[in-house]
């Protein structure tokens, strides 16, 4: 085989955390030798690569090397620095488009975008001075949260503000950076749909996922949905606009509310795998991590059908007291297990709020599977839920 043969079977990975490593393991078993971009040699990823390359995000010379090495780039997050990434697919296709994750890293940018798509969404207003803070509760209305336009993820980044006087305060909190001003919605259920694009243009959407979030992180995910079947529909359906829209090649996540009052607004856009898709380890013919390196690589789109699933986040909450440190094991720990499974990262160090891994089980029904995760979640809970 020559060395442009073996190069097409090169898929490059900008980006070396979970998301990063378990698209490894999906390539490798695809038969692509895959490599990543890590800013340090102990990230999850770099486990498991075929080849590792440890740099700065803005060295352009390493991120040059990189690309040229690849057929093909892809990211484990949109939080990158968007001129590096531009830079690299001037040596080598990258997907998806620079351009797309340009529009999903800033949330002034993603919500214009959905505006110009007619895509319903929360109530927003933006703000970049205290007078435009001051005129944005007005319009917006409390409560309301404020969040910062960049490198919002996981709650960081807002402030709920429930007084219109807050506001100039919470701003100035979270240092007067570009905020977006959203309309707080009362206790809307949260889904989330994982949209793959390929490029012959087929458009194919995963069913929707239901989730649960604890201190504004995500804690559990099932399928199938519990919703209404007409706003499954219209989630899936909004969706694959997005995705059209954007001309997507790869994978993007539409996080989406469900309010009280039967409207499906979108949160925000993830143009990459997702934590609440990791049930498509077990559940599906093609897991997400699999589907994004079929989409990008020119392979057919797989099955999407999903089996009953359950999965919870495991946090370093729960392993700040484990010598054991059962957390640094890397991937499934029973492999053959293809029901129920708990699959850690193999991050070094337990952190509060630090995600070390997660659980899947699968059932007759998304309660049984529920159940089932539950049990294998209450394993390594050293105190009952009502206590943490």
């Amino acid at each position: 085989m020559g060395f442009m043969s073996l190069k097409k079977r090169t898929i490059g990975i900008l980006g070396a955390g979970q998301l990063a490593q378990m698209t490894c393991q999906a390539g490798q078993a695809l038969g692509f030798e895959m490599h990543v971009y890590a800013q340090r040699q102990d990230e999850p990823a770099a486990f498991v690569a075929d080849r590792v390359w440890v740099g700065d995000l803005q060295d352009r010379e390493r991120l040059a090397e990189f690309a040229q090495a690849v057929s093909i780039v892809t990211y484990d997050t949109e939080l990158l620095p968007i001129e590096s990434v531009r830079y690299i697919a001037q040596f080598t296709q990258a997907y998806p488009d620079p351009e797309i994750l340009f529009v999903a890293q800033h949330r002034e940018r993603e919500r214009n975008f959905l505006q110009q798509c007619g895509i319903a969404m929360p109530r927003i207003a933006f703000v970049h001075s205290e007078q435009e803070a001051i005129a944005a509760v007005q319009a917006v209305g409390v409560p309301a949260v404020l969040k910062t336009a960049e490198q919002g993820y996981d709650g960081k980044g807002q402030r709920k503000i429930t007084q219109s006087e807050e506001v100039v305060d919470a701003w100035h909190q979270l240092g007067e950076l570009p905020c977006v001003l959203e309309e707080w919605l009362d206790t809307p259920l949260e889904m989330s749909v994982i949209v793959a694009g390929a490029q012959n243009g087929q458009i194919l959407p995963y069913p929707v996922i239901d989730n649960e979030h604890r201190r504004h992180i995500l804690h559990k995910s099932t399928v199938p949905s519990q919703l209404p079947a007409d706003a499954q529909e219209q989630a899936q359906q909004i969706a694959i606009k997005i995705a059209t829209e954007l001309g997507l090649i790869g994978l993007l996540t539409v996080e989406m509310f469900y309010t009280k009052d039967g409207r499906v607004l979108v949160n925000e856009l993830a143009p990459r795998p997702h934590n609440s898709g990791h049930h498509t380890q077990l559940s599906t013919a093609t897991s997400q991590f699999e589907q994004l390196l079929r989409a990008v690589s020119g392979l057919d789109l797989g099955a999407v059908t999903a089996k009953p699933a359950a999965m919870i986040n495991l946090l370093g909450d729960l392993f700040l007291t484990d010598n054991e440190r059962v957390y640094q094991h890397v991937g499934f720990l029973d492999p053959q297990n293809h029901e129920e499974n708990v699959y850690f990262y193999g991050k070094r160090a337990a952190r509060v709020g630090r995600k070390l891994g997660h659980v899947i089980a699968l059932g007759n029904s998304v309660n049984e599977a529920s159940e089932r995760a539950q049990r294998l979640y209450d394993h390594y809970a050293k105190q009952p839920e009502d206590v943490r």
